[in-house]
């Protein structure tokens, strides 16, 4: 299962501050399920953008991403919230979606493309 983190973390092009913890593989359901686990150490406020420590995590979200082959692809996370002196806790932005979207980034410019 190590290989198939290290795909998926190379595949999916997330920043050091992101890891792929594990990747379920369900062949029988045409599904993939890919958790990520922050690893980094400090936050930045997504409203001011300065430095700001983390506070905790919120539950876990999911994001449909781009099909893996014919398999359904699936991003679980748990997103780190900043502390910020000046705006408080807030929730981080992720690098792969859209703040509040459920689809990834690179799911809604395959069907912008589609549909234009």
């Amino acid at each position: 299962m190590k290989k198939l983190t290290e795909h998926y973390q190379q595949l999916l092009g997330v920043s050091a501050l992101w890891k792929v913890d594990n990747v379920d593989l369900s062949v029988s359901g045409l599904k993939i399920e890919v958790r990520l686990k922050f690893v980094g150490s400090d936050v930045v406020c997504p409203e001011c953008g300065d430095c700001a420590t983390l506070y905790n995590h919120d539950p876990e979200q999911r994001w449909r991403h781009l099909d893996t082959m014919q398999f359904e692809t699936i991003l679980i996370a748990r997103i780190p919230r900043s502390k910020c002196e000046k705006c408080g806790v807030k929730t981080i932005s992720v690098p792969w979606a859209a703040p509040y979207s459920r689809f990834t980034l690179m799911f809604e410019d395959f069907e912008l493309a589609l549909f234009s």
